[in-house]
């Protein structure tokens, strides 16, 4: 058991702190509701407890680092005007937002031990069991604090119950089980986290209910989506004004150490990531910025796209000359056309920048083709021959083909017509994969990143012979239309062309710099590999060799160090 002195209280106090008086600990609530009335009180109380009770992934005392701190601080505290706490929390991705509120709710249990109910919800069962696991880590790597638990549940209405009464509970609010969790509930605290990510009907019929008859604190948290969302609602409404504090972080906010060992991500970290992805993109603005976007956006700027156009001669099927040496590090990229969509045939040669400008490689569109329904755009073996033909005829040494769908149909043609070729050409089927980690979404994420960062070039409509010009501006168009659906409550957003539009050109040219740009050259042309170019992710291995996929949180009881501080001066 620790000694922990502390000043000017209770022996009865006293006890309850060494644990010998687990329940008479009154003293520690009445302590505690001191403290939220005083936001200075509660941060020397938060960094005492931490300081005393809590350790890092390294065993180390836990610092918090500022936005953790003040997160918990303002969850913890009673507003100034003595109204019911309720807060709406934005925070960037990585920031350790979910592990400040972990914090937020192992405090509270241990100082209000006897009859408490803390439910923390989430839009998924796995995003509700991230705080749960770690409010269990808390307890269970600290033999004190263990103590004073009764029970562990982690199946079947999942729980932490103090040996006073209190209990923590988590439950997803999603569609399949239609919040039936929390109806009927009354917390004594509630938590939502990924709440923007929470669908907007059963939030407001389930969770708001069930924290209005005991003005229970009401904490929402979570990275912003779009716009249609009682998230933004709370934040940015006049008429939720006078009820709801409100707290906008940034990446900005999240790069400071404060007091603690290190931050998230350094400053240069995230002005990586931002040139990147680009500082127009929705991930980079919702992710890092906290902005929250409309359902419906552009996935371009049209600025960016404009600087993209540059004065040259493209080539098109009219001038194409089959035994021309185009040059070297030419990639051909094929969205193959379904329904009434045509196929498209782009061709990338990768480049270094022109003049003194050192930096990465560039992609210059150098041909563009339409097969649209009238001229054999579903005609199989049409497109099969003619897609080999550009790419024999361009001297390609990387061709890139839509395999979803009808695309898979002449996969394994090309694929054996790229292995016959002389030289051979290093052929690369894809399939688009939706959600935010999609193959889609990738790829586009890149694509937003290359167009911010001006390494695609393709030619200016202007000085372009009619045919031309007609392609070209049909690219532009493609993606100037080119949309974001975001769907909150799935966790989705969906790249595609708004109705009766399309996105043949948009997704045949993503593929083509894809190739181009994100991954190793081909067959045949490594010995000028730019091997800063599509670098491997890094993978963990442990000494046998293995790949290491351990989630967060392990079932081993990890040694615990009782730490020096005190828990006293507060």
């Amino acid at each position: 058991m620790m000694s922990l002195p502390v000043k000017n209280e209770s022996k009865t106090l006293q006890a309850a702190l060494t644990g010998k008086g687990t329940y008479d600990s009154r003293g520690l609530e009445e302590i505690f509701d001191k403290c939220r009335q005083s936001e200075d009180k509660m941060r020397k109380l938060i960094r005492a407890f931490c300081g005393a009770y809590l350790i890092d992934n390294k065993q180390r005392a836990l610092k918090l680092r500022p936005l953790q701190e003040d997160i918990i601080v303002k969850s913890l505290t009673f507003p100034k005007s003595g109204k019911q706490r309720k807060l709406a929390i934005l925070a960037p991705r990585g920031s350790g937002k979910s592990y400040a509120l972990a914090v937020a709710v192992t405090i509270y249990m241990f100082f209000k031990r006897f009859r408490d109910l803390i439910f923390v919800l989430a839009p998924s069962e796995d995003q509700a069991a991230l705080i749960f696991g770690y409010v269990y880590r808390n307890f269970k790597d600290n033999k004190f604090l263990d103590s004073l638990v009764d029970n562990y549940k982690f199946h079947n209405k999942p729980h932490i119950r103090m040996k006073g009464g209190t209990m923590m509970r988590r439950a997803p609010l999603a569609p399949s089980n239609q919040g039936q969790a929390i109806r009927g509930q009354h917390p004594t605290l509630c938590i939502v986290d990924e709440s923007p990510l929470i669908d907007d009907k059963l939030f407001v019929d389930n969770v708001e209910p069930a924290i209005v008859s005991n003005k229970a604190p009401f904490i929402n948290l979570g990275t912003p989506k779009s716009k249609d969302n009682h998230m933004w609602r709370y934040l940015y409404d006049d008429a939720y004004a006078g009820t709801f504090s409100r707290l906008v972080y940034t990446w900005r906010d999240a790069v400071k150490a404060g007091d603690a060992y290190s931050a998230p991500y350094t400053e240069e970290d995230m002005l990586e990531k931002m040139m990147e992805w680009g500082e127009d993109s929705i991930y980079w603005r919702t992710e890092y910025e906290c902005e929250f976007v409309e359902s419906v956006s552009n996935v371009f700027n049209p600025e960016k796209i404009k600087a993209c156009l540059h004065e040259y001669e493209v080539t098109t099927p009219e001038s194409l000359e089959p035994g021309r040496d185009y040059g070297p590090n030419i990639t051909i990229g094929v969205d193959v056309g379904k329904s009434v969509n045509s196929t498209v045939i782009t061709g990338w040669q990768r480049e270094k920048p022109l003049g003194d400008n050192a930096g990465d490689d560039i992609a210059r569109l150098i041909y563009i083709e339409e097969i649209n329904p009238r001229t054999g755009g579903h005609d199989i073996p049409f497109q099969r021959q003619r897609i080999m033909d550009v790419s024999n005829a361009l001297g390609a040494n990387k061709l890139i083909v839509d395999c979803t769908g009808i695309g898979g149909a002449i996969e394994q043609d090309l694929r054996l017509a790229c292995i016959n070729s002389t030289p051979q050409i290093h052929f690369i089927g894809f399939v688009f994969t939706g959600g935010p980690r999609g193959s889609k979404t990738q790829m586009y994420r890149d694509y937003q990143s290359f167009i911010q960062q001006g390494r695609v070039i393709v030619p200016s409509p202007d000085n372009l012979l009619p045919h031309q010009a007609k392609v070209v501006n049909k690219w532009i168009r493609e993606h100037f239309d080119l949309q974001y659906t975001m769907d909150a409550a799935n966790k989705t957003e969906k790249i595609s062309a708004p109705n009766t539009k399309h996105d043949d050109y948009c997704d045949s040219s993503a593929m083509g710099i894809h190739a181009t740009l994100s991954m190793l050259p081909g067959a045949g042309s490594f010995g000028n590999a730019d091997l800063k170019q599509g670098s491997p992710r890094k993978v963990t291995r442990d000494f046998s060799g293995k790949v290491s996929n351990k989630g967060i949180f392990t079932t081993r009881q990890r040694k615990v160090r009782l730490n020096k501080n005190r828990f006293g001066n507060f």
